[in-house]
């Protein structure tokens, strides 16, 4: 018997790594394993930005509201009758679980179980920091009331699961790579590539802050930072004032990334905080060494330190500015990296990953 599953999300529209993610799920369920997939969109405001299979079947609910989002996706339940609905935790995670359609309802969490207080951390020139930081601590335990009636909650990393701690309903799945590369880079052009969304948790100043300390003695490198966001302006300032204008690029999003990862020799991650990390696992299977700050949760359970790339400590611009210094400096040991990483990542691979989802899902069906 095939399973029928929902999974509810605000758009599809977005190039972000949530979609990215749960586009590659859906398709191999419904290629793969035979899955019956819904996708029940809150608001879509365009096509999907990656590609989904013709046999998932989309719902745009056309929500303005909480209320009338959460009075059509009940509607949609019923009518549809699932298995299992999945939450990708968006707004429907305060009340997916009272709706009694006979589903069994998961939750997935893509950030780390302190992301609200690390995101306060993070902005600069917060107005009332202290107060916005109760204020998380406060939405933070809310939330992990509400974790508590889902009949399981899926987390990214084994870190995150020990921080959440270890409840009985909740296990990690990392996220799997969203495609396989059978060609790599070479590792000979001058560039290094970064992507994300230009918000503070991304770290993006901070990594134009590092390159700035190494870019006069190496002004034949290029840093190109792929993304979309409400920073934009506010780095685009931090490159001007470095005069680095033409050294560091701005890029909008790429439907194919993996043509801009075997393009570049480098990969740097600097975010100030992560639920997983997906584009690590990406630049790894295109054969780049990367560079990450060492944040609460995901670039260790990624990168193997001094053999697949650096781990660098939180917020530590000077020494990840010297780590760009050395691959920079030294080709042979980027190939080094770069051959490692490829190795390391195949356990990220969908066939891996989707098995435990697989397995996840026949066991909470047979529970019902």
């Amino acid at each position: 018997m095939s399973i029928k599953l929902v999974y509810c999300i605000a758009s599809l529209s977005n190039p972000g790594g949530m979609e990215r993610v749960l586009s590659t799920k859906a398709n191999y369920l419904a290629e793969n394993l035979d899955y019956e997939v819904h996708i029940a969109e809150k608001c879509n405001i365009g096509t999907p930005f990656f590609p989904l299979s013709t046999k998932i079947i989309c719902h745009n609910l056309n929500s303005n509201t909480n209320n009338e989002y959460r009075k059509k996706l009940t509607q949609l339940l019923y009518k549809i009758h699932p298995d299992i609905t999945i939450s990708m935790y968006g707004s429907e995670y305060k009340f997916l679980y009272k709706i009694k359609d006979g589903s069994k309802k998961v939750l997935e969490c893509h950030f780390t179980r302190h992301y609200l207080t690390h995101l306060v951390n993070g902005i600069q020139k917060l107005k009332f920091r202290f107060l916005h930081k109760i204020k998380a601590i406060i939405t933070e335990y809310d939330e992990g009331r509400y974790c508590t009636k889902y009949d399981k909650i899926v987390l990214l990393t084994k870190k995150d699961l020990g921080i959440w701690g270890n409840k009985t309903n909740m296990c990690y799945i990392y996220n799997p790579l969203s495609f396989h590369s059978t060609s790599k880079s070479d590792l000979t052009q001058k560039q290094i590539i970064a992507t994300g969304r230009y918000i503070a948790q991304k770290g993006f100043d901070l990594l134009i802050d590092s390159f700035a300390l190494i870019a006069e003695k190496h002004k034949d490198w290029k840093l190109i930072i792929f993304g979309e966001g409400q920073d934009e302006l506010l780095l685009q300032e931090k490159i001007s004032q470095y005069n680095l204008n033409g050294q560091v690029v701005l890029h909008s999003p790429v439907k194919n990334i993996q043509e801009e990862y075997l393009k570049s020799s480098i990969f740097v991650f600097p975010s100030r905080y992560e639920g997983f990390g997906l584009v690590l696992t990406e630049a790894m299977e295109c054969g780049l060494p990367c560079i990450a700050f060492d944040c609460e949760c995901g670039p260790s359970e990624i990168i193997i330190d001094n053999v697949t790339g650096y781990l660098v400590k939180s917020n530590d611009v000077n020494e990840f500015a010297n780590k760009i210094d050395i691959l920079i400096n030294k080709p042979d040991l980027r190939t080094e990296m770069g051959v490692a990483g490829k190795k390391a990542v195949s356990k990220f691979y969908e066939t891996t990953i989707m098995q435990q989802w697989n397995k996840l899902f026949c066991q909470l069906v047979n529970m019902k």
